[in-house]
């Protein structure tokens, strides 16, 4: 039995680190490809909700890994829409996005996003927090790449006693 096996919060911890670092990876290639494309595109969305689904399988699996996965992808979400915004303004005003980052009202940037919401961001965000569950909740399966031979190994000493049963009958 291994550390991660006896200690399950750890495993839980350490998705918890991974998952906010997928998130926060997401949401700046989100920011990227909306800045460059200069249009928000809402399959970023879906496409960081399965980002950090997948970055959370470090864990074992199981409902509280379902439910960091869903806050997670949602946080992401929010923070590449928060970044986009901050990287068309900072483009706008020909200005560094750190310097923008830095000197920027959060509430009015909060505002500018609520009011930019449409249905569309509902459902794509809805969508996100269901990846970001869905596949963080899955428990790994027990095959691991050395135990997928055992069936061969199995059938080939079954069929080695075959022909030694057989030999012995003549």
């Amino acid at each position: 039995m291994s550390e991660a096996d006896l200690f399950p919060e750890k495993k839980l911890l350490l998705g918890a680190f991974v998952g906010l670092a997928a998130a926060i990876a997401g949401a700046i290639i989100w920011a990227v490809v909306t800045v460059t494309a200069k249009y928000q595109i809402g399959w970023m969305a879906v496409g960081v909700g399965a980002f950090v689904g997948f970055a959370l399988r470090i864990g074992n699996g199981g409902k509280s890994f379902g439910i960091l996965g869903a806050f997670l992808a949602l946080f992401g979400c929010i923070l590449g829409n928060y970044f986009s915004l901050i990287g068309l303004a900072a483009g706008e005003l020909h200005v560094p996005f750190f310097t923008v980052l830095n000197n920027t009202d959060t509430a009015k940037v909060i505002s500018a996003m609520w009011e930019g919401f449409i249905s569309a961001s509902f459902l794509f965000y809805g969508i996100a927090a269901y990846e970001g569950y869905k596949f963080s909740a899955i428990r790994p399966s027990n095959i691991s790449s050395g135990s997928e031979s055992a069936p061969q190994q199995q059938t080939a000493r079954v069929v080695q006693t075959d022909q030694m049963d057989a030999q012995g009958r003549r």
